[in-house]
């Protein structure tokens, strides 16, 4: 079982906002504690935009994660090719 988790990769500047760190130390992700509707909500940030609001601290860094390490990647899968107008 892995010992390592995207939390751990979040630093607390200050009291309810975590910066999530690659290994250089740049920030690429952003996670803030916010009342929402009287709920204790984790608004959820990668590259200036807000990707959700997550319940709890570990599943809203989570959530940035994915999203550095698809921005990695080729680009968002744009599904199968449409070969209906090629004549077989």
């Amino acid at each position: 079982m892995a010992s390592w988790h995207p939390i751990l990769a979040a630093d607390e500047p200050e009291p309810g906002r975590w910066r999530l760190v690659d290994s250089l130390g740049r920030e690429y992700g952003r996670v803030d504690i916010v009342r929402l509707d009287g709920a204790v909500r984790y608004r959820a940030e990668f590259d200036g935009r807000v990707l959700g609001w997550g319940t709890t601290l570990r599943g809203a860094c989570e959530r940035v994660h994915e999203a550095f390490v698809r921005s990695h990647g080729p680009g968002e899968w744009q599904g199968y090719p449409d070969f209906t107008h090629v004549d077989g």
